[in-house]
This record gives structure tokens, sequence and C-alpha cells, in this order.
């Protein structure tokens, strides 16, 4: 009994403390590779994350585009697309392209984008006259750690050649 009561106090004063600085280490240890998962990284900010631009195809066509870096993605119901002071321009009916389907904690059943978007945008003219227009881009993203952006908006200056076809505005 007396062997039983020292392997006792061994246990509890040599191998305990031992076992609970271990632990501790441990713990630290893991909260930290946790913290640096999801706080290590800078995030980056909205124009690296959704790099937009935008370029003219023709008189009656834009082409815009999204590169959407890694770990980052794009909610599709969030893309809005506008003519800013537009003088007889306006945008015809365009389709987005099918996104990935993502089950949102925020937005429930939505659409996103990874590495990129790309399509087009009829421009329905008045005049077939030549002129600068500002192409104004609304969207949303946000990265896979869970950290999203607020919305965001972005405008392009372009130059529309001459139109080769006239389209009337509604």
């Amino acid at each position: 009994m007396f062997r039983s009561l020292i392997s006792f106090v061994f246990l509890v004063f040599f191998i305990s403390p031992t076992y609970a600085a271990n632990s501790l280490e441990n713990l630290i240890h893991n909260a930290s590779t946790l913290k640096h998962s999801l706080f290590g990284d800078e995030l980056l900010t909205p124009e690296e994350a959704f790099e937009f631009s935008a370029n003219v195809k023709d008189g009656n066509t834009l082409y815009v585009n999204w590169e959407i870096a890694p770990d980052y993605y794009l909610y599709r119901e969030k893309i809005k697309l506008e003519l800013v002071n537009a003088n007889g321009l306006k945008l015809g009916d365009y389709t987005i392209p099918n996104g990935f389907p993502k089950n949102d904690e925020v937005f429930g059943k939505v659409e996103v984008f990874h590495e990129g978007l790309n399509f087009t945008l009829p421009v329905l003219h008045s005049s077939n006259n030549a002129q600068t227009v500002t192409l104004r881009a609304k969207f949303q993203g946000c990265a896979e750690r869970g950290v999203c952006y607020p919305p965001m908006s972005k405008d392009v200056t372009l130059n529309l050649p001459i139109a080769q076809k006239l389209v009337p505005l509604p």
C-alpha cells in the first residue's frame, strides 16, 4: 500500500504537471494555428479580390470581366450593371451566366463565381454617334473563410465608336 501511495504522489506531482504543461502548450499552439487560419493572412482589398474591368467590343456591345482571387467568390444575384449619364444610350437585356450553387449562411441558396466571370452587354442607341459612356458595376463577394465584403461599386469610362446598327430605346 505504501508503494501505491508513493506511485500516486509521483504521478500527481511529477508527471501531471508535465502533462498539464504539454496540454497547455498544445492548447496554445492549436489556438495560434486557428487564429492564423482565420486571421493570419491579411484579407485582400475589394479591388484585389474582385478585379473588375470592361471594354468596348464594338459600337453595340460591351464586354465585362471579373478576375476573382483564389479563395474568394462573387455572388451572381448581387451583380447589377448600368450606364451613367448615358445621353441616348441604354443597356439592352443581358444574361449573367449561371454560377455554382452555394447554400449561403446569410442569403440562403445562391449562385457564386470562383476565379472569374465574363459576358457581353448589348448597348441600345437613339443615334449612331460615337460617344463616351460610364458603365457602373455593382457587386458583392466574400472570402471563403467566411468574411464578406459590403456591396461595392466600380465605374469604368468607355469610348463607344459609331454604332453599326441603331436599336431604338424603349
